[in-house]
């Protein structure tokens, strides 16, 4: 059975690309094995291409290019392969944000997955989540400057057209028989590394909207309080569950309401503040 091409163009997480890539070199050359690969990168340990690949150990700057030299990868591929290995191993959500933005620059991975960067912007720009469920609103109107007003903060027309269209385009949004804006069943799958950047980006932003909501509404306007607690690891899971489930019975109500009036954003936080002796909670 002929052995399927790698193409790093083709992956948004670096160890699986590596995973992929020893298992076809295993097929393809016998005498491939991990010690082997370690001697021709130069590296010490004989299995440090498996730590990697088990996420055990990260790369170095100077780790990256012998993986590169090794593998011998063209300018371009050993190019993409840094920023994937920055965007896997970045720690912030700014730092991932930057490499998401930069993965996305090249054309081949554009060419491979080319809804990917729609995706990105769906969960990048706060507004598209709101004019996508706006438009279950009886008075709904398809006129940018309409929807721009209609949001809290405002936006410009502009932005508010490009936001359709890009609902259009990713299948979030259809027509109707009378040509009326409708929301489709479809959903964007948050797996992948690149669009699983942009929601974490989605979540600054509503975390912060929130913060501004203090000043922003009146007091019957909002709801936000806060509760600081003392937990068992086994209590922390219980609550993740408890919330999970609060959730899923506010979309059902959503989902059964018959008359919506506003689009409403309600957040979720469970964090710790201090941690004991023990391991982390969740852990």
């Amino acid at each position: 059975m002929a052995t399927k091409e790698i193409t790093i163009f083709e992956y948004d997480n670096y160890r699986a690309y590596l995973r992929d890539l020893y298992k076809s070199y295993k097929q393809t050359k016998p005498h491939f094995s991990y010690r082997y690969f370690s001697q021709k990168a130069g590296f010490r340990s004989p299995n440090f291409l498996q730590l990697v690949i088990e996420g055990k150990r990260n790369l170095s700057p100077e780790s990256i290019e012998k993986f590169a030299n090794a593998l011998k990868l063209g300018k371009k591929e050993a190019e993409f392969f840094r920023v994937l290995v920055h965007l896997n191993q970045a720690r912030t959500v700014g730092e991932k944000k930057i490499y998401a933005e930069q993965l996305m620059q090249f054309r081949p991975f554009r060419y491979i997955h080319p809804l990917r960067q729609d995706q990105y912007r769906y969960y990048t720009e706060w507004y598209n989540i709101v004019i996508r469920e706006l438009t279950t609103l009886p008075d709904f109107s398809e006129d940018p400057a309409w929807i721009a007003k209609r949001l809290v903060p405002p936006i410009s027309p502009q932005q508010a057209q490009k936001s359709l269209d890009l609902l259009l385009q990713l299948g979030l949004l259809e027509r109707d028989e009378s040509g009326r804006l409708v929301q489709t069943a479809e959903f964007i799958s948050t797996g992948d590394e690149v669009t699983s950047t942009s929601v974490a980006n989605y979540h600054h932003s509503m975390i912060r909207m929130g913060a501004e909501a203090l000043d922003r509404f009146p007091g019957p306007a909002r709801d936000i309080s806060s509760v600081t607690m003392t937990l068992s690891d086994e209590n922390f899971e219980a609550i993740k569950a408890l919330i999970q489930r609060f959730r899923k019975e506010l979309l059902a109500i959503a989902d059964q309401d018959q008359n919506p009036e506003g689009v409403y954003q309600v957040n979720f936080q469970l964090f710790p503040l201090a941690r004991g002796e023990r391991k982390e909670p969740g852990t």
